[in-house]
């Protein structure tokens, strides 16, 4: 029992919030983990590629070795920051899926594929997700898909007052779905630790009044963007970076402003992408995201073919 004379308060503890901001020792150190991470998913996609011109792949054996790639690409792996959710065609639809051995599906070279996974490393924890075509995609699958995507350059390329709620963000990954009658059921982004929890608060971006909702965004502040779309026993698409809030220089004379910093170094499916839904902004987002992970993933290669491969899939659009 607390004694009656004894005031409680109630809130975050004061470590939540120091794990929450990282500091620049802390994202430079995450930066080379995105790195590595990239180079790992490229070489499982690689892989796939090359498998499905001559067979079935179970959604377990992409994760398998998408864990093994990881750990062979670096000696700061400790492990996956969670299991990976690897859901081809319908199975994707299912936002929090686990392929299991006896009863996932076979990825064939056609359809899409929803891969979400991420990494421990001593220097980091990542958290991506993209969606891939693994055959020609649809016209219907190419609009969702580039729906998806302008709202999340909508949240990536944001600037906004400090003080600012997830809550109020949220709307911003939402809003071209909506005017299509479209929507997702799950929140746009939640915290990550260093080296500790994929999820982790206090803040996170979402359409209700949960309290990470309401947690005030602050420079430092490294959370994921992943709006979605899924088509019950069709497909889903979800498309996650990991962003840092980060103080605008500029200074307009209304108090000081955040913007977001991309984090993540991994191409999106240029496959799946409608350009003619996409204004000269998005494209040159889009562009200039591709240039970065070249120029940042590309040294950290040496096969001439997986060069090529990178530089096919960061191409202009």
């Amino acid at each position: 029992m607390i004694p009656e004379h004894v005031k409680v308060l109630e809130g975050n503890t004061i470590t939540t919030l120091l794990k929450a901001i990282k500091n620049p020792i802390e994202v430079g150190h995450i930066k080379a983990a995105m790195a590595k991470d990239a180079v790992a998913l490229l070489n499982l996609f690689r892989w796939l590629d090359k498998e499905l011109d001559e067979r079935k792949v179970s959604e377990v054996e992409v994760s398998d070795r998408l864990a093994a790639f990881r750990k062979e690409g670096s000696d700061d792996y400790y492990g996956e920051s969670f299991p990976a959710i690897v859901g081809y065609e319908g199975n994707g639809a299912i936002v929090h899926y686990r392929p299991m051995p006896n009863t996932c599906a076979m990825l064939e070279k056609e359809g899409i594929l929803l891969l979400d996974s991420g990494g421990q490393y001593h220097n980091g924890t990542t958290d991506i997700t993209r969606t891939v075509a693994l055959g020609q995609p649809s016209e219907q699958q190419k609009r969702h898909f580039t729906l998806v995507l302008k709202g999340h350059i909508a949240l990536a390329t944001q600037h906004f007052p400090e003080g600012t709620t997830g809550l109020q963000l949220d709307t911003l990954t939402r809003q071209y779905l909506w005017r299509q009658n479209l929507n997702f059921g799950h929140g746009t982004g939640h915290g990550v630790g260093f080296f500790l929890n994929v999820h982790e608060g206090p803040q996170g971006i979402g359409p209700n009044m949960q309290g990470r909702y309401l947690e005030q965004m602050k420079a430092g502040m490294f959370t994921s963007n992943e709006p979605g779309l899924y088509l019950t026993d069709q497909y889903g698409i979800r498309i996650e970076n990991l962003i840092l809030a980060v103080e605008d220089d500029r200074d307009e004379g209304f108090g000081k402003f955040l913007r977001f910093e991309t984090l993540t170094l991994f191409p999106i499916d240029l496959k799946l992408v409608d350009g003619k839904l996409l204004t000269l902004e998005e494209k040159s987002w889009l562009n200039k995201y591709h240039r970065k992970v070249l120029k940042e993933v590309k040294p950290l290669l040496t096969d001439q073919d997986d060069i090529r491969w990178l530089e096919s899939k960061c191409r202009l659009i």
